[in-house]
């Protein structure tokens, strides 16, 4: 298989992991023993959909990488920066969300008020490593296809 189309492959999973995500619960929060859940979050509605913005600029990207060498190499950089972006998004907004427990608006009137982590901080932490990872690949199968600067083969400049 091209490296290239491995990429895309990657990426393409990736995008439906982010996609996903915003629909999934992010955090849930859940009072007493019996864990009742009185609020949750998707991933939407906790950070602005902004994996969908991000999901929507990686598929652009895939699809600009899939046509030559040169494309592909800054379209692989730039998707390993979304996916960073998104990795972000998971962690500085949405992780500390699923941390809090005394801060919480519910802890006012319940005493064991707690926010737990929901599938959607999963397949938001996922679809963000598998962009990176999907960049990486793609910049460096760009580089890979490559004629050396001299315009002869390895084997020619072994002779």
């Amino acid at each position: 298989m091209n490296v290239r189309r491995l990429a895309a492959a990657l990426a393409a999973v990736a995008v439906a992991l982010l996609v996903a995500a915003e629909f999934s619960t992010v955090f849930e929060v859940t009072v007493g023993s019996l864990e009742v859940v009185k609020r949750g979050a998707t991933g939407g509605e906790n950070h602005g959909y902004a994996l969908l913005v991000v999901a929507l600029f990686a598929v652009v990207l895939v699809l600009l990488g899939l046509r030559g060498a040169g494309p592909a190499r800054a379209a692989g950089l730039s998707l390993v920066a979304l996916g960073a972006a998104a990795l972000v998004v998971a962690l500085a907004v949405d992780l500390p969300d699923t941390r809090g427990s005394g801060r919480l608006p519910e802890s006012l009137a319940y005493e064991n008020a707690r926010a737990r982590a929901g599938a959607g901080l999963r397949l938001e932490i996922a679809g963000g490593a598998l962009l990176v990872v999907a960049g990486g690949l793609l910049a460096a199968g760009a580089s890979v296809g490559r004629r050396p600067a001299s315009g002869l083969s390895a084997g020619e400049r072994q002779r």
